[in-house]
């Protein structure tokens, strides 16, 4: 029972748009599926480069350019 309290409990707690980081909002606007995707998004942000994050591409030489990028957005 404690196990099911404290189950919902964090998921409740997941969802709160409070705990919105920065770095995670990064993720879900910045991945795109192809390398011209993201080649386009970083021209329209200002930045060079792409990266692969796994299967998606990235825009921004890196991911702490790509948060500076949308930061200054």
């Amino acid at each position: 029972m404690a196990e099911l309290v404290l189950l919902a409990l964090m998921t409740g707690l997941a969802s709160a748009p409070w705990l919105d980081s920065a770095p995670a909002s990064a993720h879900s606007k910045g991945m795109y599926k192809t390398r011209q995707e993201a080649e386009r998004r970083a021209a329209q942000l200002n930045c060079k480069g792409v990266f692969a994050m796994g299967d998606a591409w990235m825009p921004c030489a890196n991911e702490q350019a790509l948060h500076k990028a949308l930061q200054n957005e």
